[in-house]
Parts: structure tokens; C-alpha cells; sequence
């Protein structure tokens, strides 16, 4: 008997360690991206979302003619996805508008961005030294504003406005498209509550 049953344990392990069929391993890399995408991303985004090409950074994220009016969206919020590289305009749980984004680099598994709950203030100037249509949420120290600059100059800085809805790049402060930044600092009304996760 015990022999029969280490025989058994035998082929089991064997089968467990032998190559799988392409098909299986299809199937695995589909579940995979699948489990990529809802993991990092509390929302799948809208079939019009931008493509990450050429000067996307500048641009709205969606591609909509028109940005939502927020005057009309009630129960208005932010909701950040660090991972996810997304910022969310919400009607309470609601998403109304997408936007590339990223947050605080990744430092020893730690973004350099806070989470928690906030609210937006009253510090909207035009710019600030590396970044333009700042819209402050922990006074002057933590903000949403476009992809960086030089300090005080005008260009941006390509090589960093790629890593736009890719990667947590800042040092802290929530960078987004020039063209939703703009939108945001625009239309965003002061006391809007802003949510940090990290999914």
C-alpha cells in the first residue's frame, strides 16, 4: 500500500513539473493581464482614453471634445490610484472623467505621496518653479500640477512627461497633462475632498 501511494505522489509531482500546452499557457497569460489591469486600477478605462504616443502629455487624457462641467457633478471628488497611474473625477463613487497621472515615486515600497483623505485649498497661483496650474491639497507642499519643467523656465521636460499615467515618478505631488491640470486648476472648487490609495 505504501508503495502504491508513492507511486502516486510520483506521477502527480511529475505531471505538476511537466510543460504545459501552449493552450494553458494562453489561457495563463490572459488571466494574468487580466488580474494586471483590475489589480493596480480601481476602474477599467473608457474606450476613449488618449493613447500614450507622441506629446499625449500635453493633451486631455480623454479624447471628449468637452471636459465635464463640475458644477454639475454632485458628491464631487478625486480619487488617486498611485499604482494605477490614474487621477478619477467622481460623483461620489462614480467616475465622470479619467485622467493620466503620477503620483510619489516608489521608495522602499513606500510612495513619497501621502494617502488618506484631504481636501483641496486655496493656494492657485498660476505656477510654481517646476510645474504650472498648481492646485494644492496639503497647503504648499503637496499638489496636482502639470508634468514638470525646469525650474522657472518654460520647456518640460520630455523625458519625464513620458512616464505620464506609467509610473509614480514625483517627489511627492500628483503630476498630470498639461491640458488637465489647466482644466482642474480652472474649474476644481476649493474644499473638493481628494482620496490617496494606493489601488
Amino acid at each position: 500500500m505504501k508503495k502504491y501511494i508513492i507511486s502516486l505522489l510520483i506521477l502527480f509531482g511529475l505531471i505538476a513539473l511537466a510543460p504545459q500546452s501552449k493552450q494553458v499557457l494562453a489561457a495563463d497569460t490572459n488571466s494574468v493581464k487580466t488580474v494586471k489591469k483590475t489589480k493596480y486600477q480601481p476602474y477599467t478605462d473608457p474606450k476613449d482614453m488618449r493613447k500614450m504616443k507622441g506629446t499625449y502629455w500635453k493633451k486631455s487624457s480623454e479624447t471628449k471634445t468637452k471636459y465635464p462641467n463640475l458644477n454639475k457633478v454632485k458628491n464631487l471628488n478625486l480619487r488617486v490610484s498611485i499604482y494605477g497611474n490614474r487621477t478619477y473625477i467622481r460623483s461620489g463613487k462614480k467616475v465622470v472623467y479619467t485622467m493620466y497621472s503620477s503620483a510619489g515615486s516608489i521608495i522602499n515600497g513606500k510612495s513619497l505621496t501621502p494617502t488618506g483623505t484631504y481636501y483641496t485649498n486655496n493656494y492657485h497661483p498660476y505656477r510654481f518653479s517646476e510645474a504650472y496650474y498648481p492646485v494644492g491639497w496639503i497647503g504648499q507642499l503637496y499638489l496636482f500640477h502639470t508634468v514638470p519643467t525646469r525650474p522657472w523656465k518654460a520647456p518640460f521636460i520630455p523625458s519625464e512627461a513620458r512616464k505620464l499615467g506609467r509610473k509614480p515618478s514625483s517627489h511627492g505631488c500628483i503630476r498630470l497633462s498639461v491640458s488637465d491640470a489647466k482644466w482642474l486648476q480652472k474649474h476644481v472648487t476649493y474644499g473638493t475632498k481628494v482620496i490617496i490609495k494606493y489601488r
